[in-house]
């Protein structure tokens, strides 16, 4: 039996606010527990906290056992489920639930995903596509793919939110299902009917931060009742103790009779239970095939006790527990638990985890055809506007500043075509993958490399098209190292604005980003365009200043690989070129004494340091 004694005090800061005060309580195994309350009270803050999702701004207790709690063992041992449907775009129900299997359960072990959809009832939409699941259905992935390895805690926040009566009746049956299995099942939820309350097996009630009763669900109406708060014949239990919160009165005597939460009140016994929870245990039956054995591993600290018991053979299992999972599958793994499992958070290795990862996110970018095409076309449309517009010009002697116009506006498509994407799409995705990694899926490392590896082949593809488009429509005379520089440094200042771009969708939402966006790129495009016609009389200070933009860096390199590489003098229709020898151009732009590959260099160090931002803020979110 898991029993968990919580003990918190939550602030959230700026501005300061006390959101949960000194409240206790105690979770039990085999229970469906519903954390009800009024808007505002406080309970999705108790449950991002007491399941470790929230961390900061909060100050105070968080005990289990009457110590503190080590995040990183509790975590690997509870899951947490959004009150958004955060699943991956593009991906079949069984395709998501495969991936989930082959990230959370050890190398070689059988994967049990049909088991588990005909379970919750998704086999016959196994293959559909996420998006175009019904809510229910949505909630019911989500609670599918964290049963993958069979955690023996489950927090959810509103998981009824946005269902239909029907769907959110069989919703909370599901729950109650999976506490009957042997489960500690938590949840939020806002004011049920009377019907769907008899479903919880215990209510934590909270109001204006304050636990005003903890116990049974059929023992809260004798316990208002004893206090002299009587509930009206056939008046729904939910609404009275939230109506009677109204009063800040009743608030302060309700959690004074319960102790804040220390006194659990039982409808199968005549005194309120309030003895403490001497050790914590959590019992995970899995199955493996081989002999049948029986193996018992005790992982013990200063928290908590795991147990673990493993049956290889289902009769050898006296517990409802196993006896449930063997109906779901006879021979599948469910949780590999090892002594050195402090080193050891993931079930699989980083390489495992980026493989995986790669391999799914390659195949929603090629199922993604609509954006596809959408990129496609930009990049033919825009190459072909341009090469219009400088037609024939690149191998003119007198049309000097249409050559530089030419590379100013070639780096500023690289640039804002790639910081929007990501400050416009990226911050979805955060939030999922900080649900799933949170969920102990995968490492941030194993995530971000594959992210960016991901995203190469459809980028550099697009990015050589528009390039090859441009090129040979401006004439610029073509020499195979030309021709290659020319699109590498295309390819990388789009990385490095895709590197900005990510960073700031990293750290801000939606809304945010799009001022932040253009805001951020502004400095660089300042610093890209200036001075040019009079570039001698920049100081020494202002040009180290400038090699801080990897838009100046980028028309610098875009100039000197069209009028470098020994490019012979341009033609002159004219009675008279000044600019005609490349040597010339490139002397009045003082660009003369320097090299491609130094502009190449520094792309490259501003784009480490966008990816590193990006990552950064990526932690910075994941830790919040």
């Amino acid at each position: 039996m898991l029993m968990a004694r919580i003990k918190a005090t939550i602030f959230v800061t700026v501005p300061r606010k006390m959101v949960v005060k000194g409240v206790n309580g105690k979770f039990s195994c085999g229970k469906l527990v519903a954390i009800m309350g009024p808007s505002g009270a406080g309970k999705s803050s108790l449950l991002n906290v007491i399941s470790g999702y929230r961390s900061a701004g909060v100050t105070g207790e968080l005990l289990v056992n009457g110590q503190p709690r080590k995040e990183h063992h509790f975590q690997r041992s509870s899951c947490y489920i959004t009150q958004e449907d955060l699943l991956q775009p593009f991906l079949t129900v069984r395709e998501a639930m495969d991936v989930a299997a082959r990230l959370k359960l050890p190398k070689g072990s059988k994967t049990p995903s049909v088991e588990i959809l005909q379970e919750l009832g998704l086999l016959e939409h196994q293959n559909t596509r996420t998006d175009k699941l019904s809510g229910g259905q949505k909630k019911r992935l989500s609670i599918a793919l964290e049963l993958v390895n069979n955690p023996p805690v489950f927090f959810l926040d509103e998981p009824t939110s946005g269902l239909d009566t029907v769907a959110t009746t069989q919703c909370v049956k599901l729950l109650r299902q999976l506490a009957q299995q042997g489960r500690t099942v938590v949840c939020t939820i806002h004011q049920p009917a009377a019907s769907l309350l008899d479903l919880f097996d215990q209510l934590y009630v909270i109001a204006d931060g304050y636990c005003i009763y903890q116990g049974d669900t059929a023992a809260m109406v004798p316990y208002l009742q004893s206090v002299g708060l009587p509930c009206p014949r056939h008046h729904n239990p939910a609404d009275f103790i939230i109506e009677i919160t109204e009063n800040l009165e009743n608030i302060k005597l309700l959690s004074q009779e319960i102790q804040h939460g220390k006194l659990y009140k039982s409808a199968k016994l005549e005194h309120s239970s309030a003895e403490p929870v001497n050790h914590m245990e959590l019992k995970l039956c899995y199955q493996t095939d081989g002999d049948t054995q029986e193996t018992e591993i005790m992982l013990t600290n200063e928290n908590c006790t795991y147990k673990v018991q493993q049956y290889n053979n289902p009769s050898t299992s006296v517990s409802s527990l196993s006896s449930h999972l063997s109906r779901m599958d006879s021979s599948m793994t469910w949780m590999k638990v090892q002594k050195s499992s402090d080193s050891l958070a993931y079930a699989t290795t980083n390489c495992q985890q980026f493989l995986v990862l790669l391999k799914r996110m390659l195949l929603q970018i090629s199922r993604n055809r609509q954006g596809l095409w959408i990129q496609l076309a930009h990049h033919i449309l825009c190459g072909l506007l341009i090469g219009i517009c400088f037609f024939n010009m690149a191998n003119d002697g007198a049309q000097m500043f249409n050559h530089l116009k030419l590379c100013v506006g070639l780096v500023i498509f690289f640039a804002y075509t790639q910081i929007m994407i990501p400050v416009l799409v990226y911050p979805q995705e955060v939030k999922l993958v900080k649900k799933e990694h949170f969920n102990c899926w995968y490492g941030l490392t194993a995530y971000y490399a594959a992210l960016t590896i991901s995203k190469l082949p459809v980028q550099v593809t697009l990015n050589i098209l528009f390039s090859t488009i441009v090129y040979f429509m401006t004439g610029i005379p073509f020499n195979v190292s030309r021709f290659v520089v020319f699109c590498f440094v295309g390819i990388i200042v789009s990385l490095a604005s895709e590197g900005m771009g990510l960073a700031i969708g990293s750290m801000f939402n939606v809304t945010n980003g799009c001022a932040i966006g253009p805001a951020a790129i502004a400095p660089f495009l300042g610093l890209g365009v200036y001075g040019f016609d009079f570039a001698h009389e920049i100081s020494f200070l202002m040009n180290m200043v400038m090699k801080t933009s990897f838009i100046r860096c980028g028309i610098v390199a875009m100039v000197l690989t069209m009028f470098g590489f020994n490019r012979q003098p341009l033609e002159c229709r004219e009675m008279y070129c000044h600019f005609s020898k490349p040597d010339v151009l490139l002397k009045y732009l003082d660009v003369d004494t320097s090299s491609v590959w130094i502009e190449i260099v520094s792309i490259l160090g501003l784009l480490f340091v966008f990816r590193s931002l990006c990552y950064i803020g990526l932690r910075w979110r994941f830790a919040t």
